[in-house]
């Protein structure tokens, strides 16, 4: 029996591959990509011939991806964020300007604080690519020093000696509650006030469950977690089903949630939160890593300004 070809395998293989996994249809791969149908499924089933493994499984017309293909998918991923992270490495030490940027930041500033910076940044700077991974606080300092990203964005202080961390601003904590609920149409309350409530919790390790852990202690009280979840935005969907309630940063008001309401906490303490700019040490002088801390911190004061002016 041969050995499997996989030292034939492209970089070509590995990008048809991958936009087939987004859509796992060959139809709709082929119209994105400008081919024929038979070229996708060509494609992919000499892909498997050269792993000498099969990726898909095919049922009438149905197309579902086989573990092994969404680990190759996975690794591919990687392979093909290393080859433009290769070129732009050698072109900004070359000289040429750095066009690719990785960016991770947490759920909320997601929302609208990155996108803005990110699109004036674009607007000094066209032609930048962007890479942006979404996690939580800790997994994005994590990120940043496993050197999976070049810039972060997060409410964790890292103290490493080899990054530079600025705070940008400090945001309130939000009490979230089921639309309805007859707190909802309130402006402010205390914690105390759902001390006996089940909570719905990001999972261990996360610094939003941190941050609720610090607002209800300083409120006399210890949550009760009825919920655990690894999403921001999946524990404002339990809040929204009536399940409980949870205190989010205030950066969720940038997205609106048909289900829930989000509501100043005023305790004698407030609880807030600061977010952080993150970055390597040895890019600090990067031309465009230091336009983007320039609009950071504008964009971080403006937002401190404008929430005052709005209270």
């Amino acid at each position: 029996m041969d050995e499997p070809a996989s030292s034939e395998i492209t970089f070509a293989d590995l990008e048809m591959f991958v936009s087939f996994a987004e859509r796992e249809h060959f139809g709709r791969t082929a119209a994105d990509l400008g081919v024929s149908v038979a070229t996708v499924q060509r494609g992919v089933r000499a892909l498997e011939r050269k792993l000498g493994i099969a990726l898909v499984e095919q049922a009438g017309r149905q197309v579902r991806m086989l573990d092994a293909g969404r680990v190759l998918v996975r690794e591919a991923q990687a392979v093909l964020r290393a080859r433009l992270d290769a070129v732009d490495t050698t072109r900004a030490e070359a000289g040429r300007p750095q066009r690719l940027l990785r960016i991770a930041h947490t759920y909320s500033l997601g929302l609208g604080f990155v996108p803005a910076v990110l699109a004036e940044l674009l607007q000094q700077q066209a032609g930048l690519r962007f890479h942006c991974r979404q996690s939580s606080a800790n997994e994005v300092v994590s990120t940043l020093l496993r050197g999976e990203c070049d810039v972060a964005f997060t409410s964790v202080s890292p103290t490493e000696a080899d990054l530079v961390v600025e705070p940008l601003f400090t945001e309130y904590v939000l009490l979230a509650v089921p639309v309805g609920d007859p707190l909802a149409e309130r402006d402010q309350v205390s914690l105390r006030e759902v001390a006996g409530r089940p909570f719905i919790s990001m999972e261990l390790g996360a610094s939003s469950r941190t941050h609720m852990i610090n607002a209800c202690a300083r409120a006399g009280f210890v949550p009760r977690f009825a919920i655990e979840v690894s999403d921001l935005f999946v524990v404002e969907a339990m809040v929204g089903a009536g399940i409980g309630v949870s205190v989010v940063p205030e950066g969720m008001n940038d997205h609106r949630h048909p289900r829930v309401a989000r509501i100043r906490i005023h305790d004698p303490d407030w609880a807030g939160r600061t977010i952080f700019l993150a970055y390597q040490r040895a890019i600090g002088q990067h031309p465009t890593v230091q336009a983007l801390a320039r609009i950071a911190r504008r964009r971080g004061r403006e937002r401190v300004s404008a929430r005052g002016c709005a209270g």
